[in-house]
């Protein structure tokens, strides 16, 4: 029986799917232009190559570390005294922006040091190429860093709107670049192409800005009204608040240090993958860098909709019930979030899978991107969709450590898969190039998950295992028979590839989806999935109020 907190949760990762689904519309659309001026060739290799530089310090030290390090903390405050809480925000916020600002700093001069790192095996020329962009394109790190904090806030209250919609402001930013500024196929046009990533990071900032004051955030330091709660020093009378310390510091740091290892290990596959293609060009391809970036962002899709929406929404509830000793209520929010999710994302993989060379084509096969751009991303796209429900289930079971305020054990497993994956890409690499590096990541993400559940069922007495494992067997079946009516549609309207028009190619792409899904809903009402039944009880209470 659904609960009216499950319909909560439901509704809202339904409307961060939403908001997510409109940045990831235009995010599409970005790619789709970066594809066409600039294919799988150098000029995309070199742009994201170093666009993976300042990522990779942004999820460590903003958008994701310090969100799960925050939220738990800055939620204990909002239940006591939201003005301290907001003494703490901005504390948070200026040590933060010192960090982020040190860490360009650092990151711009050692640009030609990590462009000789990455493209160990290209060209000279191409190295230099690389770190003239890395230098424009680090300051990215502080403007992001600063807006995934303020997103984080706004989440602590709650409202999930603008803090998903944020992302569609770089998207926005370099698609007007790639329509109106940027040359195909050249320096200058990566060069223009960074920049417009500075203008979006700064507006991800500014549009948040005014839902942050509508929240209460103070625009002037103010004096501490209770003394002990912002400078617990004995003696001190009206201290007035210091703008760099505050007793949560410490808390955030203690916490945040093991989650910027959690983090970094997701991060460093990437890198890690990024820099094994670099090194190892010969096996697995010049194009390799772009190939996996165009796959993966494809798999992404449903991933960011589906499932970071729905692991967005269950933090702040988790973080509550743990608060509250609710820990039953902890594991039933656990297993609706991994049923939801796997009923969403395994169709969505198998979909990618069967689909993927006819999806690429469609999508962004024009200008620079040619069959073989298509082939080689298709490859990436088949091996990475086979991890694709693990990566959703780490995202929700992540969740639950952070809610405990164990950053530890995600850590220590996370270590043990990503050692795994480094090694499963020394060996898949040889038989299945690109398609190896893609398949490593997805197996260690399996590993992961599976790692995860155990430790947590052993922390918290069970987490519904026989019932994790029976939705994941019954909805994987009726995926696969899905799957099997896609193969067939689609190779009824199968065209000598390279010759299909584009309304062919639409059609090779969203007829077998349509019947893909007619397929999975009626097994999935005909064998009265429980997954099935709580969507309905959602769609016609939504419609009964209309």
């Amino acid at each position: 029986m659904r609960t009216s907190g499950e319909e909560r949760l439901a509704r809202s990762a339904g409307g961060i799917g939403l908001a997510t689904q409109a940045s990831r519309i235009l995010g599409l659309l970005r790619d789709i232009l970066i594809a066409s001026h600039f294919g799988t060739g150098i000029y995309a290799t070199v742009f994201i190559a170093a666009f993976r530089i300042p990522n990779l310090f942004r999820r460590l030290l903003g958008e994701g570390a310090l969100s799960v390090s925050f939220i738990p903390i800055f939620t204990d405050y909002l239940t006591k005294s939201k003005e301290d809480a907001w003494r703490m925000a901005i504390v948070i916020f200026n040590l933060l922006a010192i960090t982020l600002a040190g860490l360009t700093l650092l990151g711009s001069l050692g640009a030609p040091l990590w462009a000789r790192l990455i493209l160990s095996r290209f060209s000279l020329e191409h190295q230099e190429m690389m770190g003239r962009i890395l230098r424009i394109i680090f300051p990215y790190i502080f403007l992001i860093g600063l807006a995934a904090l303020a997103g984080s806030i706004l989440n602590s209250f709650n409202h999930f709107a603008v803090p998903a919609l944020f992302p569609a402001i770089l998207n926005l930013s370099m698609i007007t670049a790639l329509l109106f500024r940027v040359k195909p196929e050249s320096e200058e046009g990566i060069r223009t192409l960074a920049l417009a990533v500075l203008i979006g990071g700064l507006g991800q900032i500014l549009i948040q800005v005014p839902v942050l004051i509508r929240k209460g955030m103070p625009l002037k330091y103010q004096r501490s009204n209770t003394v002990k709660q912002c400078w617990p020093k004995a003696g001190i009378k009206d201290q007035r608040y210091h703008p760099l310390r505050h007793p949560a510091v410490n808390r955030i740091i203690g916490l945040m240090g093991p989650a910027v290892v959690g983090v970094a290990v997701y991060q460093i596959n990437i890198l890690v993958d990024t820099i094994i293609c670099g090194r190892f060009k010969s096996i697995v391809g010049e194009e390799a860098i772009a190939s996996l970036y165009f796959g993966s962002r494809l798999m992404q899709y449903p991933l960011a909709i589906f499932a970071t929406a729905m692991a967005t929404v269950v933090f702040p509830t988790m973080a509550d019930q743990v608060s509250r000793e609710r820990m039953e209520e902890l594991k039933t929010t656990l297993l609706f979030a991994l049923r939801w999710v796997f009923f969403l994302i395994i169709p969505s993989s198998i979909g990618l899978i069967v689909l993927r060379s006819q999806i690429i084509s469609l999508i962004f096969e024009r200008g620079a991107f040619g069959l073989a751009s298509t082939q080689s991303s298709a490859s990436a796209l088949l091996y990475y969709s086979i991890g694709l429900f693990a990566y959703a289930g780490v995202l929700i079971t992540n969740r639950v450590f952070y809610s405990l305020q164990d950053m530890k054990t995600p850590v220590k497993i996370g270590c043990v898969a990503m050692v795994l994956n480094i090694i499963l890409n020394l060996v898949l690499m040889h038989p299945l190039r690109l398609g190896g590096l893609a398949l490593a990541t997805s197996l260690s993400a399996l590993i992961n998950l599976s790692l995860l559940l155990y430790v947590l069922s052993r922390r918290i007495g069970g987490v519904n295992g026989k019932a994790i494992f029976n939705c994941l067997l019954r909805i994987t079946s009726a995926s696969l028979f899905m799957g099997l009516v896609c193969y067939l549609v689609a190779g009824a309207l199968m065209v000598e590839p390279g010759t299909a028009s584009t309304t062919q190619k639409c059609l090779q792409v969203f007829i077998p989806i349509l019947a893909g899904i007619i397929t999975f809903l009626l097994i999935s009402f005909s064998f009265r999935f429980e997954e099935a039944k709580f969507l309905k009880g959602l769609l016609f209470k939504r419609l009964s109020k209309h």
